[in-house]
């Protein structure tokens, strides 16, 4: 690991980067490994302490108590194993533990079945314990009960194991200090990732329905403003705001033409009840030629616009910003000097 980090250290020297700052990355990189090979190896001095044994014999009979870990740990079942080794010829009866058991909660008990070898029988007993809060962790004494079964000696009797005190180890390796303390007040508990992409994806729904709510009342605010405006004021109003849209400096001169008629043509229609936006060039000023509500000087200067705008639209041409100024005046000027067609029954059909 040395070498890896020389190696590093080499490579950002020759990058331009100062060795204060590579030392600083290198121990920032390698800093977790360290601390865990560090956990690791205090985890396995731990895992290698070697269970608690405790021997006791009486007579021919031999008992052994083994703990697993041989210190309580809060967080830790503890196995209790109690062997006996005697005669052939002789029982060996093993007693309940439950009562027997202090800071301990019993958790299982299971019977190895006997071994009988080399003329000894081997009895086996394993208990699960369960530390709980307590002031001591013992075992008292126990009697363990033995009677002979050979035809010329009866005998029986008991004897006592010793108490078992064990040791526990606290939950922090240090003392706790001063920073510890009792908190009484609520603690806030994050949530868990799931439920912070739920509430994110909903924020950011709630947020596009509302940016798009909000464009949909903007339009029909739009809408509704622009159906109660005159014609003459609404055709104004469209030509402000092609006008803020600056096409024309733009390099977009097509398409400022193509509005600009349509603003003229759509104005015509709602002022004069003609539909110019539906017909072509031609047509549009045959209809107008024929109506005496156009003038013949209105008509001139109707053709001149649409014809002009129809080469900027389908021959290329490209009109000077003279040119464009004079169509962007043409069209104001026919829209504000334009007079609204008389609807009443005696005056049909004449400007007003």
């Amino acid at each position: 690991m040395k070498e890896y980090i020389k190696f590093i250290i080499l490579k950002l020297r020759g990058a331009g980067v100062i060795p204060a700052f590579s030392i600083l990355l290198c121990a920032l990189l390698f800093l977790p490994a360290l601390l865990s090979c560090g956990c690791s190896g205090r985890k396995m001095t731990q895992e290698k302490l070697a269970p608690r044994v405790e021997d006791m014999s009486s007579g021919q009979i031999q008992l052994t108590i083994t703990a697993e870990p041989p210190k309580v740990e809060l967080h830790k079942d503890m196995l209790l194993t109690i062997k006996a080794v005697s005669p052939s010829d002789t029982d060996v009866t093993l007693p309940s533990i439950e009562d027997r058991l202090t800071g301990f909660t019993p958790g299982g008990v299971l019977d190895d079945e006997p071994v009988v070898a080399d003329g000894k029988t081997t009895i086996q007993r394993r208990v699960r314990l369960t530390p709980v809060l307590a002031d001591e962790y013992r075992i008292a004494p126990m009697a363990i009960v033995y009677a002979d079964r050979r035809r010329n000696q009866s005998a029986s009797g008991w004897f006592a194991t010793r108490p078992i005190v064990f040791e526990r180890i606290a939950p922090v390796e240090r003392s706790p200090g001063k920073d510890i303390e009792i908190v009484m007040k609520p603690v806030w508990i994050y949530p868990a990732f799931k439920t912070v992409a739920i509430w994110t994806l909903l924020a950011m729904l709630i947020i596009a329905l509302s940016f798009l709510g909000w464009k949909l009342a903007r339009r029909i605010h739009r809408h509704i403003k622009l159906m109660r405006m005159s014609p003459r004021e609404r055709a104004l109003f469209e030509l402000s705001e092609l006008l803020s849209k600056d096409l024309a400096g733009k390099n977009m001169i097509k398409e400022f033409y193509l509005e600009l008629t349509m603003i003229v043509r759509r104005y015509i229609e709602r002022q004069h009840l003609i539909r110019a936006p539906e017909q072509t060039t031609e047509e549009f000023l045959a209809a107008v030629g024929k109506n005496p509500k156009f003038s013949h000087e209105v008509v001139s200067r109707l053709r001149s616009f649409l014809e002009a705008a129809d080469l900027v639209k389908f021959a290329g041409d490209h009109p000077t910003g003279t040119e464009i100024s004079g169509a962007t005046v043409t069209a104001t000027e026919y829209i504000e000097k334009d007079s609204p067609v008389d609807q009443t029954p005696d005056g049909a059909g004449q400007r007003s």
